[in-house]
């Protein structure tokens, strides 16, 4: 492998994925692999290093050779999850997602779970201890300055994406996928000004503004990571 290129590792599993038996349990199935799929699609399959796969029932995870695609990936698949069920806010279901930033020294043959490198190292043991923090998001970097930016910015797009109503993630879900507002206007039989309102509310601007940012410190590892070796 390449000692100076960047990977993204997306670990994740479904909080309250519990609750749900029989064929509520099959759909949430279907939406992950429906998230998967449109991943695939709005990222370019050229950015894909190793496909999303579902593992232990409701986790997940897949390998992004363009890492400053990492966060839109989490972002689309949070938004597909909770788009899935109408329930109470205090009751929706969610994705705890670790995205780790880092080299890669063996990639996948068959399965994801035979990876290793730093963007292992830096997502999957992380994703367990977000079971005791309450987190949904954590972005790790080889970067510490990065990384402290970064649990701030993470807090706070959890906090936007913890108030989504089911019709707002789905405005945010066809926004990422490049649908215009007049677009989803006639998908969802609404005005236009309905679709602006609804990602207004959803926070839609703060994302874009969380999302360049990222971009900008991932870029800026990419170009001048250089990692020690012992």
């Amino acid at each position: 492998m390449d000692s100076s290129k960047l990977f993204a590792v997306i670990t994740g599993d479904v909080a309250g994925s519990r609750r749900l038996e029989g064929d509520q349990r099959r759909q949430l199935l279907n939406e992950i692999h429906h998230a998967f799929s449109n991943v695939d699609e709005i990222l370019g399959k050229e950015a894909i290093a190793f496909p999303f796969e579902i593992f232990r029932g409701d986790s997940f995870q897949g390998v992004l050779q363009n890492p400053v695609l990492s966060l839109r990936a989490a972002i689309v698949i949070r938004a597909s999850i909770r788009k899935a069920f109408p329930t109470t806010l205090k009751d929706a279901f969610d994705a705890r997602i670790a995205i780790g930033i880092g080299t890669i020294d063996l990639l996948p043959g068959q399965h994801g779970g035979e990876g290793d490198g730093e963007a292992y190292r830096n997502s999957g043991p992380y994703l367990d201890k977000m079971n005791q923090t309450k987190s949904f998001l954590s972005i790790i970097t080889p970067v510490e300055e990065h990384n402290r930016e970064l649990q701030v910015e993470g807090a706070l797009l959890d906090t936007i994406i913890a108030r989504w109503t089911p019709a707002q993630a789905e405005a945010v879900f066809e926004y990422f996928k490049g649908k215009t507002q007049e677009e989803m206007a006639e998908r969802f039989n609404i005005s236009q000004p309905g679709i602006r309102k609804r990602l207004l509310s959803a926070n839609m601007p703060a994302i874009q503004m969380m999302e360049n940012r990222f971009i900008e410190l991932i870029e800026n590892e990419t170009q001048h990571y250089n990692p020690v070796r012992l």
